[in-house]
């Protein structure tokens, strides 16, 4: 049972962020993707309040306890500093690092995205209509995308489709620096602004909101970092741009949640509060005492699988597997929460504190690391090869 001490905490969490956020544009006042991701951690606690406090949803959580949110802050904090650095110290330009492995990544993303659209056109318009039209249509899809999980990734049926979805996180920050270089290659721009709405798109038609939410947060965060770097008139072009995409998108993407909750006894929005809140709680439950680790099975899945083909493939198969831990990727952890059920918190903590430091060969102001380092920070959402939250918040509880 949720006393008002864990309440306190939670709502003390919370607190810190919003410390954070003013303390970052006490530094200095502009907002960028620093500005986006410290303001989404600040929402995320205090959605987290909210499914504390909702009487329904408080039975899913245990007691919690100060030190997991201690260890969660310092770890998200640290993930942050190379871009609370660039933030301070931001340099005028971006030096111009060796493009052709960029260019090359970026005809793969807009090849593979340009020979995904017939399938996207023939499936994904009529079961986007279907969407809005039908009230169950969006359960659905997401039961039977969640179904085909226990199959997925055993075999490549779809070799396009596997290297999208490999490079996806590149798109938006590729997509920007070339929109912030001087003389644009308007052939490229235009292959991953293609690329990038098929990354919107594909999840939603598919009946799955998590992955196009995830693009969106990443595209908004991306543009707010470059921003500084961009003229006036390709701002107002992307942003023009984005928010005509973010309208159209967020009527599916309301439409499956109404049709997956709507007609529950929590209602849509006691399960968009626990959706979006139970990050930071069940990592304060059981990020640092999962009853055992995954080795490396989530966070390094695909390089396991080349050292070790009996590696599960999908969020089922390390259920199978794991069935002694106290939580699985069902369920919302944050980015740090899959290091440490992975690795264990020692271990986790090395290697977050090791990927603070820009690496200077890359480019010199460090401006392209900070970026990416938000894919990596936004991943406590993004669940790659996985549908999460597919069952009830509790074995205790059934809404």
């Amino acid at each position: 049972m949720i006393e008002s001490s864990d309440i306190l905490l939670c709502v003390t969490y919370l607190t810190l962020w919003i410390i954070t956020f003013v303390w970052y544009h006490a530094k200095r006042w502009f907002i960028d993707g620093g500005s986006v991701i410290i303001g989404l951690q600040v929402i995320y606690a205090a959605f987290s309040v909210l499914t504390l406090t909702d009487p329904l949803f408080s039975a899913a959580y245990e007691e919690l306890k100060l030190f997991p949110y201690i260890y969660l802050y310092s770890m998200l904090l640290i993930a942050l500093m190379p871009i609370i650095s660039n933030h301070i110290n931001a340099p005028a330009k971006i030096e111009e690092p060796n493009t052709r492995i960029m260019h090359i990544i970026s005809i793969i993303l807009a090849v593979t995205a340009i020979l995904q659209i017939p399938d996207v056109l023939a499936e994904g318009s009529t079961g986007i209509m279907k969407l809005i039209t039908d009230v169950d249509a969006g359960k659905e899809a997401y039961e039977e995308t969640a179904e085909s999980m226990s199959e997925a990734g055993g075999s490549i049926s779809n070799i396009p489709a596997v290297i999208f979805n490999m490079l996806t996180d590149f798109i938006p920050f590729f997509l920007f620096y070339f929109f912030s270089k001087e003389n644009k290659n308007y052939y490229i721009i235009l292959g991953l602004f293609i690329a990038l709405l098929m990354s919107v798109v594909l999840p939603v038609s598919r009946g799955q909101r998590n992955g196009t939410v995830q693009g969106i947060l990443t595209i908004i965060a991306t543009f707010f970092m470059f921003r500084l770097y961009l003229t006036k008139r390709f701002q107002q072009i992307i942003i023009t741009i984005g928010v005509t995409v973010v309208l159209l998108v967020s009527i599916p993407v309301i439409a499956i949640t109404m049709s997956r909750f709507g007609e529950k006894a929590a209602g849509a929005s006691g399960f968009v509060n626990w959706y979006v809140g139970q990050g930071s709680l069940y990592f304060n439950n059981y990020g640092l005492d999962p009853g055992g680790t995954r080795n490396g099975d989530r966070t390094i899945n695909l390089v396991k699988r080349v050292i070790d083909p009996s590696t599960p493939k999908n969020y089922v198969e390390r259920r199978d597997k794991y069935p002694h831990l106290k939580i699985d990727d069902y369920f919302f952890v944050t980015f740090v929460g899959d290091f440490t059920i992975d690795f264990g918190p020692i271990i986790a903590a090395i290697i977050i504190i090791s990927k603070k430091n820009p690496p200077r060969r890359f480019i010199k102001n460090g401006l392209m690391y900070s970026c990416l380092t938000i894919p990596f920070f936004l991943s406590q959402r993004k669940t790659k090869q996985t549908i999460v939250a597919t069952k009830t918040p509790s074995k205790k509880l059934k809404p």
